[in-house]
Protein backbone atom coordinates (compact mmCIF):
# COMPACT_ATOMS: atom_id res chain seq x y z
CA UNK A 1 0.00 0.00 0.00
CA UNK A 2 2.50 2.03 1.14
CA UNK A 3 4.85 1.46 -2.39
CA UNK A 4 1.84 1.79 -4.36
CA UNK A 5 1.05 5.55 -2.14
CA UNK A 6 4.71 6.44 -2.96
CA UNK A 7 4.73 5.47 -6.62
CA UNK A 8 1.82 7.97 -7.38
CA UNK A 9 3.42 10.68 -5.53
CA UNK A 10 6.62 10.21 -7.46
CA UNK A 11 5.05 10.22 -10.67
CA UNK A 12 3.01 13.24 -10.13
CA UNK A 13 6.29 15.09 -9.40
CA UNK A 14 7.98 13.82 -12.39
CA UNK A 15 5.13 14.72 -14.09
CA UNK A 16 4.50 18.25 -12.92
CA UNK A 17 8.25 18.95 -12.82
CA UNK A 18 9.90 17.28 -16.06
CA UNK A 19 12.40 20.41 -17.05
CA UNK A 20 13.95 19.76 -12.87
CA UNK A 21 14.53 16.15 -13.60
CA UNK A 22 16.90 17.27 -16.41
CA UNK A 23 19.19 19.64 -15.26
CA UNK A 24 19.28 17.97 -11.62
CA UNK A 25 21.36 15.28 -10.37
CA UNK A 26 21.12 12.26 -8.67
CA UNK A 27 21.61 13.82 -5.26
CA UNK A 28 18.90 15.91 -5.78
CA UNK A 29 16.65 13.07 -6.86
CA UNK A 30 17.80 11.19 -3.68
CA UNK A 31 16.82 14.46 -1.21
CA UNK A 32 13.52 15.51 -3.32
CA UNK A 33 12.26 11.25 -2.41
CA UNK A 34 13.85 11.41 0.88
CA UNK A 35 11.19 14.25 1.59
CA UNK A 36 8.26 12.36 -0.30
CA UNK A 37 9.09 9.40 2.35
CA UNK A 38 8.65 11.82 5.06
CA UNK A 39 5.52 13.64 4.24
CA UNK A 40 4.37 9.84 2.96
CA UNK A 41 4.93 9.10 7.02
CA UNK A 42 2.90 11.81 8.24
CA UNK A 43 0.04 11.06 6.34
CA UNK A 44 -0.07 7.24 7.63
CA UNK A 45 0.65 8.80 11.39
CA UNK A 46 -2.40 11.26 11.45
CA UNK A 47 -4.88 8.56 9.32
CA UNK A 48 -3.77 6.34 12.96
CA UNK A 49 -4.68 8.80 15.31
CA UNK A 50 -8.51 9.13 13.25
CA UNK A 51 -11.21 7.26 14.91
CA UNK A 52 -12.85 3.80 14.23
CA UNK A 53 -15.87 4.03 11.67
CA UNK A 54 -19.02 2.65 13.57
CA UNK A 55 -19.79 -0.82 13.08
CA UNK A 56 -22.39 -3.18 14.01
CA UNK A 57 -22.44 -4.52 17.60
CA UNK A 58 -20.55 -7.62 18.26
CA UNK A 59 -22.52 -10.72 18.54
CA UNK A 60 -23.71 -11.50 21.93
CA UNK A 61 -24.26 -7.32 22.69
CA UNK A 62 -27.23 -6.28 23.11
CA UNK A 63 -29.14 -3.57 21.66
CA UNK A 64 -29.97 -0.56 23.94
CA UNK A 65 -34.17 -0.30 24.37
CA UNK A 66 -35.38 3.00 25.73
CA UNK A 67 -36.86 3.01 28.67
CA UNK A 68 -40.51 3.94 27.96
CA UNK A 69 -40.49 0.44 25.39
CA UNK A 70 -39.34 -1.31 28.23
CA UNK A 71 -42.08 -0.55 30.61
CA UNK A 72 -44.66 -1.67 28.57
CA UNK A 73 -46.26 -4.81 28.91
CA UNK A 74 -47.70 -7.60 26.64
CA UNK A 75 -50.43 -10.07 27.55
CA UNK A 76 -53.29 -12.14 25.87
CA UNK A 77 -55.03 -14.94 25.81
CA UNK A 78 -56.93 -17.60 23.22
CA UNK A 79 -60.19 -18.80 23.93
CA UNK A 80 -61.61 -21.52 21.97
CA UNK A 81 -64.95 -23.81 22.71
CA UNK A 82 -66.94 -26.53 21.53
CA UNK A 83 -71.00 -26.28 21.97
CA UNK A 84 -73.56 -28.28 21.68
CA UNK A 85 -77.00 -27.76 21.66
CA UNK A 86 -79.61 -30.42 22.28
CA UNK A 87 -82.57 -29.03 20.90
CA UNK A 88 -80.49 -29.34 18.24
CA UNK A 89 -81.11 -25.97 15.67
CA UNK A 90 -77.83 -26.50 14.01
CA UNK A 91 -78.48 -24.53 10.48
CA UNK A 92 -81.73 -23.33 11.56
CA UNK A 93 -80.38 -20.94 13.95
CA UNK A 94 -78.67 -19.81 16.77
CA UNK A 95 -78.63 -20.96 20.37
CA UNK A 96 -81.30 -18.16 21.81
CA UNK A 97 -80.74 -15.67 24.97
CA UNK A 98 -77.48 -16.32 24.51
CA UNK A 99 -74.22 -13.87 24.22
CA UNK A 100 -71.13 -15.25 22.97
CA UNK A 101 -71.93 -19.26 22.69
CA UNK A 102 -74.70 -18.44 19.86
CA UNK A 103 -73.54 -20.83 17.43
CA UNK A 104 -74.48 -24.36 18.20
CA UNK A 105 -73.03 -27.42 17.75
CA UNK A 106 -69.88 -26.05 15.85
CA UNK A 107 -66.17 -25.20 17.15
CA UNK A 108 -65.62 -21.55 17.39
CA UNK A 109 -62.74 -19.11 18.10
CA UNK A 110 -64.20 -16.98 20.64
CA UNK A 111 -61.37 -14.40 20.72
CA UNK A 112 -57.80 -13.84 20.75
CA UNK A 113 -56.44 -11.23 22.75
CA UNK A 114 -53.69 -8.80 22.82
CA UNK A 115 -52.98 -6.45 25.47
CA UNK A 116 -50.20 -3.72 25.46
CA UNK A 117 -50.19 -1.38 28.42
CA UNK A 118 -48.18 1.04 30.33
CA UNK A 119 -49.33 1.12 33.57
CA UNK A 120 -49.08 4.52 35.68
CA UNK A 121 -46.92 4.56 39.02
CA UNK A 122 -46.25 7.88 41.46
CA UNK A 123 -42.44 6.96 39.43
CA UNK A 124 -44.30 6.87 36.43
CA UNK A 125 -47.43 9.24 36.11
CA UNK A 126 -48.90 8.65 32.50
CA UNK A 127 -49.72 5.47 30.66
CA UNK A 128 -51.77 3.53 28.35
CA UNK A 129 -53.92 0.47 27.30
CA UNK A 130 -54.88 -1.14 24.48
CA UNK A 131 -57.43 -4.21 23.85
CA UNK A 132 -57.23 -5.55 19.99
CA UNK A 133 -59.80 -8.53 20.06
CA UNK A 134 -60.50 -10.93 17.25
CA UNK A 135 -63.02 -13.83 16.71
CA UNK A 136 -66.64 -14.33 17.29
CA UNK A 137 -66.88 -12.65 20.41
CA UNK A 138 -66.01 -9.28 19.01
CA UNK A 139 -69.47 -9.51 16.51
CA UNK A 140 -71.14 -9.18 19.91
CA UNK A 141 -68.66 -6.27 21.72
CA UNK A 142 -68.19 -3.99 18.67
CA UNK A 143 -69.55 -0.08 19.69
CA UNK A 144 -71.70 1.62 17.34
CA UNK A 145 -68.93 3.94 14.96
CA UNK A 146 -66.41 1.69 15.09
CA UNK A 147 -66.76 -0.92 12.70
CA UNK A 148 -69.89 -3.52 12.31
CA UNK A 149 -71.60 -6.50 14.40
CA UNK A 150 -70.17 -8.82 11.57
CA UNK A 151 -66.42 -7.86 12.25
CA UNK A 152 -64.13 -10.35 13.67
CA UNK A 153 -62.19 -7.45 14.52
CA UNK A 154 -62.76 -4.67 17.43
CA UNK A 155 -60.89 -2.18 19.69
CA UNK A 156 -62.34 -3.60 23.01
CA UNK A 157 -60.03 -0.57 25.07
CA UNK A 158 -58.05 2.28 24.04
CA UNK A 159 -57.28 5.04 26.83
CA UNK A 160 -54.41 7.33 27.59
CA UNK A 161 -54.12 7.11 31.69
CA UNK A 162 -52.92 9.68 34.00
CA UNK A 163 -51.86 9.33 37.31
CA UNK A 164 -52.91 13.06 39.31
CA UNK A 165 -51.26 13.98 42.48
CA UNK A 166 -53.62 15.93 44.77
CA UNK A 167 -51.20 15.78 48.00
CA UNK A 168 -49.11 18.58 46.93
CA UNK A 169 -52.68 20.67 47.55
CA UNK A 170 -53.90 18.68 50.57
CA UNK A 171 -51.69 16.31 52.63
CA UNK A 172 -52.82 12.60 53.55
CA UNK A 173 -54.84 12.33 50.08
CA UNK A 174 -54.08 9.85 47.47
CA UNK A 175 -53.58 10.41 43.51
CA UNK A 176 -56.66 10.63 40.95
CA UNK A 177 -56.53 8.24 38.32
CA UNK A 178 -58.17 9.58 35.43
CA UNK A 179 -58.53 7.53 31.97
CA UNK A 180 -59.84 9.12 28.76
CA UNK A 181 -60.29 7.00 25.25
CA UNK A 182 -62.56 3.69 25.18
CA UNK A 183 -62.61 1.39 28.17
CA UNK A 184 -64.77 -1.36 29.18
CA UNK A 185 -68.41 -0.80 31.43
CA UNK A 186 -67.64 -0.82 35.51
CA UNK A 187 -70.83 -2.66 35.52
CA UNK A 188 -71.45 -6.49 36.08
CA UNK A 189 -69.74 -9.65 37.88
CA UNK A 190 -68.29 -10.95 34.79
CA UNK A 191 -65.99 -9.28 32.25
CA UNK A 192 -66.23 -9.81 28.56
CA UNK A 193 -62.35 -12.37 29.04
CA UNK A 194 -63.47 -15.49 29.56
CA UNK A 195 -60.65 -15.98 31.29
CA UNK A 196 -61.17 -13.99 34.25
CA UNK A 197 -64.97 -15.60 34.83
CA UNK A 198 -66.40 -18.63 36.42
CA UNK A 199 -68.23 -20.57 33.93
CA UNK A 200 -67.76 -20.84 30.34
CA UNK A 201 -71.08 -19.05 29.19
CA UNK A 202 -71.95 -15.39 29.94
CA UNK A 203 -74.88 -14.38 32.12
CA UNK A 204 -78.11 -12.85 30.70
CA UNK A 205 -77.67 -9.79 33.24
CA UNK A 206 -74.11 -9.56 31.54
CA UNK A 207 -75.73 -9.94 27.90
CA UNK A 208 -78.89 -8.37 28.44
CA UNK A 209 -78.94 -5.88 31.18
CA UNK A 210 -75.52 -3.68 31.34
CA UNK A 211 -73.34 -2.60 28.48
CA UNK A 212 -69.96 -3.72 27.51
CA UNK A 213 -67.79 -0.57 26.47
CA UNK A 214 -68.01 3.39 27.12
CA UNK A 215 -65.92 6.01 25.05
CA UNK A 216 -64.76 9.20 27.74
CA UNK A 217 -63.33 10.13 30.60
CA UNK A 218 -63.38 8.33 33.93
CA UNK A 219 -61.75 9.51 37.02
CA UNK A 220 -61.24 7.06 40.14
CA UNK A 221 -60.11 7.96 43.74
CA UNK A 222 -59.27 5.57 46.09
CA UNK A 223 -59.09 5.79 50.26
CA UNK A 224 -56.42 4.30 52.24
CA UNK A 225 -59.20 2.48 54.02
CA UNK A 226 -60.02 0.59 51.17
CA UNK A 227 -63.06 2.43 49.63
CA UNK A 228 -63.02 3.68 46.56
CA UNK A 229 -65.21 6.46 44.08
CA UNK A 230 -65.47 6.68 40.34
CA UNK A 231 -67.27 9.57 38.15
CA UNK A 232 -66.86 9.70 34.80
CA UNK A 233 -68.86 10.96 31.23
CA UNK A 234 -69.27 8.86 28.44
CA UNK A 235 -70.49 8.86 25.20
CA UNK A 236 -73.18 6.16 26.16
CA UNK A 237 -73.63 2.80 26.10
CA UNK A 238 -71.65 0.94 23.27
CA UNK A 239 -71.34 3.53 21.28
CA UNK A 240 -68.02 5.57 20.02
CA UNK A 241 -69.73 8.13 18.42
CA UNK A 242 -72.36 9.65 20.54
CA UNK A 243 -75.79 9.30 18.84
CA UNK A 244 -77.35 12.42 20.66
CA UNK A 245 -76.28 15.88 22.22
CA UNK A 246 -76.44 14.18 25.64
CA UNK A 247 -73.99 12.27 27.57
CA UNK A 248 -74.26 9.20 29.88
CA UNK A 249 -73.25 9.59 33.99
CA UNK A 250 -71.23 6.85 35.22
CA UNK A 251 -70.94 6.45 38.97
CA UNK A 252 -69.27 3.80 41.44
CA UNK A 253 -68.93 3.25 44.85
CA UNK A 254 -67.43 0.85 46.68
CA UNK A 255 -65.09 -0.97 49.32
CA UNK A 256 -62.35 -3.54 49.03
CA UNK A 257 -62.42 -6.83 50.76
CA UNK A 258 -63.16 -5.97 54.31
CA UNK A 259 -61.85 -9.15 57.03
CA UNK A 260 -64.24 -10.68 58.76
CA UNK A 261 -63.36 -13.21 61.70
CA UNK A 262 -61.76 -17.01 60.15
CA UNK A 263 -59.92 -14.98 57.36
CA UNK A 264 -63.62 -14.11 55.01
CA UNK A 265 -63.78 -11.05 53.21
CA UNK A 266 -66.61 -8.81 51.45
CA UNK A 267 -66.35 -6.82 48.81
CA UNK A 268 -69.33 -4.50 48.04
CA UNK A 269 -69.09 -2.39 44.23
CA UNK A 270 -72.77 -0.35 43.45
CA UNK A 271 -72.86 1.29 40.00
CA UNK A 272 -75.20 3.83 39.14
CA UNK A 273 -75.65 5.34 35.08
CA UNK A 274 -78.06 7.69 33.88
CA UNK A 275 -78.34 9.64 30.26
CA UNK A 276 -79.88 9.83 26.95
CA UNK A 277 -79.53 6.78 24.29
CA UNK A 278 -81.70 6.77 21.66
CA UNK A 279 -80.16 8.47 18.64
CA UNK A 280 -81.66 11.87 18.10
CA UNK A 281 -83.13 12.09 21.76
CA UNK A 282 -81.60 14.05 24.54
CA UNK A 283 -84.61 13.69 27.36
CA UNK A 284 -85.08 10.14 27.16
CA UNK A 285 -83.05 8.90 29.79
CA UNK A 286 -81.76 5.35 30.25
CA UNK A 287 -80.98 4.33 33.85
CA UNK A 288 -79.34 2.01 35.44
CA UNK A 289 -78.77 0.50 38.77
CA UNK A 290 -75.99 -2.88 39.36
CA UNK A 291 -74.40 -3.79 42.76
CA UNK A 292 -71.99 -6.79 42.67
CA UNK A 293 -71.20 -8.76 46.27
CA UNK A 294 -68.64 -11.13 46.92
CA UNK A 295 -67.98 -12.85 49.63
CA UNK A 296 -64.70 -15.16 50.15
CA UNK A 297 -66.21 -17.18 53.01
CA UNK A 298 -63.73 -18.61 56.12
CA UNK A 299 -64.03 -22.28 54.49
CA UNK A 300 -61.33 -20.98 52.17
CA UNK A 301 -62.02 -22.75 48.93
CA UNK A 302 -65.92 -21.11 48.68
CA UNK A 303 -66.38 -17.56 47.68
CA UNK A 304 -69.91 -16.61 46.87
CA UNK A 305 -71.10 -13.66 44.79
CA UNK A 306 -74.56 -11.96 43.63
CA UNK A 307 -75.15 -9.35 41.31
CA UNK A 308 -78.47 -7.68 41.20
CA UNK A 309 -79.49 -5.29 38.10
CA UNK A 310 -82.47 -2.78 37.57
CA UNK A 311 -82.52 -0.54 34.36
CA UNK A 312 -85.51 1.85 33.12
CA UNK A 313 -85.54 3.83 30.12
CA UNK A 314 -88.59 6.36 28.62
CA UNK A 315 -90.16 6.31 24.98
CA UNK A 316 -89.24 3.27 23.48
CA UNK A 317 -91.01 2.06 20.54
CA UNK A 318 -91.63 -1.51 20.89
CA UNK A 319 -93.46 -4.60 21.46
CA UNK A 320 -93.30 -7.39 19.37
CA UNK A 321 -96.18 -9.08 20.73
CA UNK A 322 -98.67 -6.87 19.93
CA UNK A 323 -99.78 -6.34 16.10
CA UNK A 324 -98.92 -2.66 15.76
CA UNK A 325 -95.70 -0.64 17.15
CA UNK A 326 -95.89 0.52 20.85
CA UNK A 327 -94.77 3.24 22.47
CA UNK A 328 -93.88 1.74 26.27
CA UNK A 329 -93.73 4.55 28.53
CA UNK A 330 -91.36 3.59 31.23
CA UNK A 331 -89.78 0.28 29.98
CA UNK A 332 -87.72 -1.59 32.52
CA UNK A 333 -85.89 -4.92 33.42
CA UNK A 334 -84.18 -6.15 36.11
CA UNK A 335 -82.03 -9.86 37.71
CA UNK A 336 -80.34 -11.94 40.02
CA UNK A 337 -77.76 -13.96 39.26
CA UNK A 338 -75.91 -15.97 42.31
CA UNK A 339 -72.87 -17.88 41.88
CA UNK A 340 -70.26 -20.45 44.02
CA UNK A 341 -67.13 -21.54 43.00
CA UNK A 342 -65.07 -24.14 45.21
CA UNK A 343 -61.20 -24.35 44.29
CA UNK A 344 -60.34 -28.18 45.04
CA UNK A 345 -56.96 -27.72 44.39
CA UNK A 346 -54.94 -25.40 42.32
CA UNK A 347 -55.84 -27.42 39.51
CA UNK A 348 -59.52 -27.76 39.50
CA UNK A 349 -62.73 -26.17 40.64
CA UNK A 350 -66.14 -26.01 40.64
CA UNK A 351 -68.66 -23.58 39.80
CA UNK A 352 -72.23 -22.58 39.57
CA UNK A 353 -74.67 -20.59 38.71
CA UNK A 354 -78.28 -18.95 39.35
CA UNK A 355 -80.35 -16.55 37.60
CA UNK A 356 -83.48 -14.90 36.81
CA UNK A 357 -84.24 -12.01 34.45
CA UNK A 358 -86.95 -9.98 33.58
CA UNK A 359 -87.86 -8.42 30.25
CA UNK A 360 -91.73 -6.92 30.94
CA UNK A 361 -91.51 -4.69 27.75
CA UNK A 362 -89.62 -7.19 25.77
CA UNK A 363 -87.20 -4.58 24.76
CA UNK A 364 -83.35 -6.10 25.45
CA UNK A 365 -83.86 -9.92 24.49
CA UNK A 366 -84.53 -10.54 20.44
CA UNK A 367 -86.98 -13.94 20.11
CA UNK A 368 -86.98 -15.67 16.66
CA UNK A 369 -89.72 -14.40 14.46
CA UNK A 370 -93.45 -15.27 14.97
CA UNK A 371 -92.60 -16.34 18.75
CA UNK A 372 -94.34 -14.72 21.35
CA UNK A 373 -91.38 -12.78 23.29
CA UNK A 374 -90.93 -14.24 26.96
CA UNK A 375 -91.38 -11.93 30.50
CA UNK A 376 -89.17 -14.05 32.10
CA UNK A 377 -86.32 -16.14 31.77
CA UNK A 378 -83.91 -17.92 34.01
CA UNK A 379 -81.11 -20.36 33.67
CA UNK A 380 -78.88 -23.09 36.04
CA UNK A 381 -75.48 -23.34 35.03
CA UNK A 382 -72.90 -26.18 36.33
CA UNK A 383 -68.68 -25.93 35.44
CA UNK A 384 -65.86 -28.14 36.04
CA UNK A 385 -62.91 -26.21 35.29
CA UNK A 386 -59.32 -27.99 34.88
CA UNK A 387 -55.91 -25.94 35.23
CA UNK A 388 -53.20 -28.29 33.48
CA UNK A 389 -50.74 -25.92 33.72
CA UNK A 390 -50.74 -22.01 34.86
CA UNK A 391 -51.41 -20.74 31.04
CA UNK A 392 -54.00 -23.16 30.23
CA UNK A 393 -57.98 -23.59 31.25
CA UNK A 394 -60.04 -25.98 30.49
CA UNK A 395 -63.64 -25.71 31.62
CA UNK A 396 -67.09 -28.48 30.96
CA UNK A 397 -70.05 -27.57 31.13
CA UNK A 398 -73.66 -27.93 31.06
CA UNK A 399 -76.46 -24.73 31.58
CA UNK A 400 -80.54 -25.01 31.34
CA UNK A 401 -82.14 -22.23 30.24
CA UNK A 402 -85.86 -21.85 30.68
CA UNK A 403 -88.71 -18.99 29.63
CA UNK A 404 -92.55 -18.90 30.14
CA UNK A 405 -92.95 -18.59 26.54
CA UNK A 406 -91.77 -21.11 23.94
CA UNK A 407 -88.69 -18.67 22.32
CA UNK A 408 -85.68 -21.43 22.20
CA UNK A 409 -85.80 -22.99 18.17
CA UNK A 410 -86.02 -26.66 18.58
CA UNK A 411 -85.71 -29.54 15.69
CA UNK A 412 -85.18 -32.31 17.94
CA UNK A 413 -87.21 -35.12 16.87
CA UNK A 414 -88.51 -32.96 13.58
CA UNK A 415 -88.40 -33.98 9.98
CA UNK A 416 -84.78 -32.30 8.28
CA UNK A 417 -85.47 -28.69 7.14
CA UNK A 418 -88.34 -28.14 10.26
CA UNK A 419 -88.37 -26.20 13.41
CA UNK A 420 -90.54 -26.22 16.73
CA UNK A 421 -89.95 -24.04 19.74
CA UNK A 422 -89.63 -24.71 23.07
CA UNK A 423 -89.93 -23.16 26.51
CA UNK A 424 -86.44 -24.92 27.82
CA UNK A 425 -83.08 -25.69 26.17
CA UNK A 426 -80.18 -27.39 27.54
CA UNK A 427 -76.40 -26.92 26.28
CA UNK A 428 -73.03 -28.69 26.83
CA UNK A 429 -69.84 -27.11 25.90
CA UNK A 430 -66.48 -27.57 26.34
CA UNK A 431 -63.59 -24.88 26.18
CA UNK A 432 -59.92 -24.56 26.34
CA UNK A 433 -58.00 -21.07 26.92
CA UNK A 434 -54.12 -20.51 26.44
CA UNK A 435 -53.01 -17.51 28.28
CA UNK A 436 -50.06 -15.35 28.30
Amino acid sequence: MRKGILFVLIALTIGSTPLAFADAGNDDLKAEINALKARLAQLEAKVAEQPAQAVAPAEGVPLAIPSMVQEIGLSGYVDSIYSYNFNAPDSLGNNTARVFDRHPNSYNLNAAELVFQKPVSADSRVGFRTDLFVGNDSEVITSTGLGSTTDEFDLQQAYAEVLIPTSNALKGLNDIDLKVGKFVTMNGAEVIESKDNWNTSRSLLFGFAIPFTHTGMRGTYTFNNGWDIAVGAVNGWDVTDDNNNGKTIETHVGFNSIAFPGDSSLTVALQGYFGPEQAGNDHSYRNLFDMVVIYKTPWKPLTLMYNYDYADEKDLLTDPRSTAATLVDSANWQGHAAYARIDINDQWSVSSRFEYFEDSNHVRITVPAGTPAADAYWEVTGTLEYRPWKNIITRLEYRHDDANQRVFRDAGGLAPGTIAFSDTQDTISGEVMFIF
